[in-house]
């Protein structure tokens, strides 16, 4: 990148993912399920809130002997037993239970709105499914810490957090992925360009990209390098998605040429295998898992934002979406001022600051973002780079019907499943089923 970044454009860059949004851990949501019975207002009401903020006036204590169960992705157990046990140390008078239990961003919302009664007080989405929460009645609005998120966390972060007009999530990271590369197969400037990666030369049985091609929160983003829209220029029109237009099957025959070239579809388990046996040029992955490629390739990590690509006409920067993750509590709890005041916890300034250490997630509360712990993070510097030219993903509940038919037909495409005289039809029919 031709300008560096000051700390005060990292910042805003780390937020103001009010980048285009339109068209992250990752998720593949699934098609909608039924709405629950109840909506907030049916369900347990915020009695003790008060009307005011938190600033304005004194935000209840959690109820006495308080039962809450909290969802988080398996790889987050360790760090959210640290958290659980801090806030039950620290409400040690309310003698508060917490149980934890595996339910991932990739989980929750399916799970949520299929049983709203067994689902978790607490727990995490990414911030795509929460209209769609919100409209089926399973979420509760931020009623005590609403403030919290408005004077602390960046202005994406904020407009994540928020469902027509009101505030629901309390977020906790920032993310979008970046490229990991193994620095004895290649130098900073090979990986640059995918076009370089492809045409290089490199030693017998080692893959030179790998790429989760059927998981769309990656794949997507090969259409909207492209300049293809999804739900229309502000990711805001559900009556508009472009990847059947020209730009769209540019890209669709790209994909399919890439595993003749030396590309290889790979989820992150694979490619943290394929980096520790030294046998991985280059990969598109999260923050998520940095930690373990770090270990996997010692002195051999490199992290870069994604490559250029040129299809045949000209060089064009990959894009990413981008995203946030945020803490929600569910519509019914039968202890929402615990499980508001448990999830305004787990986002705080010093437990952002424990989940980049643990997990390498960027912090959304602006203070945290600026400590030195995070700054001056390889891995950061990548993300920061590739944050501008992120693409938020839409929150409109059609974002649903977008995951599955696109990891499909990325697959596909890239599987040599689909003939070339049949990749427009196949792409029309892709355009149909996420506007259904």
């Amino acid at each position: 990148m031709s300008k560096k970044l000051s700390l005060a454009m990292s910042m805003a860059l780390i937020g103001a993912m009010s980048v285009s949004m339109v068209g992250c851990n990752k998720t593949t949501p699934t098609s909608e399920s039924p709405a629950p019975a109840e909506t907030p207002a049916e369900s347990v009401a915020p009695s003790e809130a008060p009307a005011e903020t938190p600033a304005e006036a004194e935000v209840p204590q959690p109820e006495d002997g308080a039962k809450l169960t909290l969802w988080g992705a398996a790889d987050d157990q360790e760090m959210l037993t640290q958290m659980a046990d801090a806030f039950k140390t620290k409400y040690a008078d309310k003698n508060i239970e917490i149980t934890l239990r595996v339910n991932g961003e990739d989980t929750a919302k399916d799970e949520v709105q299929k049983d709203l009664d067994a689902a978790a007080d607490v727990f995490s989405i990414a911030h795509d499914q929460l209209g769609s929460l919100v409209q089926s009645g399973a979420i509760y609005e931020n009623t005590l810490f609403a403030k919290n998120v408005t004077d602390n966390d960046s202005e994406g972060a904020i407009t994540a957090a928020t469902y027509d007009g009101k505030i629901y999530g309390y977020p906790s990271a920032s993310e979008t992925y970046f490229l990991y590369y193994d620095t004895s197969i290649f130098k900073a400037e090979d990986v640059a360009s995918l076009n370089t990666i492809l045409d290089a030369q490199v030693p017998d049985g080692v893959t030179k990209f790998g790429f989760d091609m059927g998981n769309a929160y990656f794949s997507g983003a090969f259409f909207l390098t492209n300049d293809c829209q999804l739900f229309g220029e502000t990711g805001a029109d559900e009556t508009v998605c472009t990847f059947n237009n020209a730009g769209g099957l540019e890209m669709a025959n790209f994909i399919a040429g890439l595993k003749a070239k030396g590309a290889a579809a790979l989820d992150d388990a694979a490619a943290g295998t394929q980096f520790e046996a030294g046998k991985l040029g280059a990969y598109v992955g999260g923050p998520w898992k940095a930690a373990d490629y770090k270990k996997f390739l010692g002195d051999r990590y490199g992290v870069a934002k994604l490559p250029t690509i040129n299809t045949g006409s000209a060089d064009k920067q990959m894009k990413s979406f981008a995203g946030y993750k945020l803490y929600c509590v569910k519509s019914n709890t039968q202890y929402p001022v615990a499980a508001m005041t448990l999830a305004d916890f787990l986002t705080n300034e010093e437990n952002q600051i424990k989940r980049f250490e643990m997990r390498q997630l960027l912090p959304t509360n602006k203070t945290a973002a600026s400590n030195e712990k995070v700054t001056s993070d390889a891995t950061v510097a990548a993300t920061l780079a590739q944050l501008e030219f992120g693409v938020a993903m839409p929150s409109v509940p059609k974002m649903s019907n977008f995951w599955t038919p696109t990891g499909a037909f990325t697959k596909d495409a890239f599987d040599g499943n689909i003939q070339a005289a049949d990749m427009q039809a196949k792409l029309d029919s892709l355009v149909s089923d996420i506007l259904q």
